[in-house]
């Protein structure tokens, strides 16, 4: 992998090529993170649940790839499944619960593109 650029640049990227980070719930693939490219961080998520947080620094963009859950969003739910698109403003508290405590799967699309070591990108409770 590169290091991270300030600078909006083209970069292609492999899933197959990322090394997994574990997080509480589940597991993470950084695909494109840490401003890379200066667009957006692009993450692979699988996660039985996500608690309650809110971004400051950028918006995210998920897209379900497999599973069935809910996403809690300014306290309401919406209801997740393969194809389902859901936007993520800065500022918004939400969380993600996989039905029947299996994973769901989906792409989260950051934006802008910042280093995970900002505080602005660091998620933090409601």
């Amino acid at each position: 992998m590169s290091e991270p650029t300030s600078g909006r640049e083209p970069i292609v990227r492999y899933r197959d090529a990322t090394d997994s980070t574990s997080c509480p719930h589940g597991e993470v693939l950084r695909v494109v993170t840490g401003g890379d490219g200066g667009v957006a961080n692009v993450h692979v998520v699988s996660v039985t649940r996500g608690g309650a947080h809110v971004h400051e620094g950028y918006d995210e963009v998920y897209y379900v790839l497999e599973g069935t859950g809910t996403l809690t969003m300014a306290g309401e739910d919406h209801a997740l499944r393969p194809g389902a698109v859901a936007v993520v403003p800065r500022g918004v508290p939400h969380a993600v619960e996989a039905d029947d405590g299996r994973p769901i799967e989906f792409i989260i699309f950051g934006v802008p593109g910042m280093p995970i070591s900002d505080a602005a990108a660091r998620p933090r409770k409601p």
